[in-house]
């Protein structure tokens, strides 16, 4: 008997066919898939600014929602978001707990080429 190859599973497509045809069905699928090739991209660079981001867009919440809720402006929330402003903490502790998270700070040091942090909760 003579088997032929095969790149498929035994139980169906591969899974980029499967991600390309919920892709092609789904424009929602299309929205976050984009959404989250975008996090990852600005993860490279900002990684506070991508967690910030990632957040709220796993709780769907908009810019503006949690702008208002955090006391800022909407403004503020894009540029943060974006890379291309740093806040204060007092800023982020409200953002941070909007998105029902907790700040914390740490402080890192290298003691006999081992690398000891302390981390402590922003109150």
């Amino acid at each position: 008997m003579v088997m032929a190859k095969t790149t498929h599973s035994p139980i169906g497509g591969t899974t980029a066919e499967a991600a390309a045809n919920r892709a092609a069905r789904s424009e929602d699928y299309r929205s976050a898939r984009d959404e989250y090739a975008r996090i990852r991209e600005l993860r490279k660079t900002n990684p506070i600014a991508a967690h910030l981001r990632e957040r709220r867009f796993e709780l769907g919440l908009t810019q503006q929602e949690v702008a208002t809720a955090a006391g800022t402006s909407h403004t503020a929330i894009s540029r943060l978001e974006s890379g291309t402003h740093t806040p204060n903490l007092a800023t982020l502790q409200r953002i941070a707990a909007v998105l029902d998270e907790e700040l914390l700070v740490c402080f890192q040091r290298t003691v006999d080429g081992e690398v000891e942090r302390d981390f402590a909760a922003v109150a």
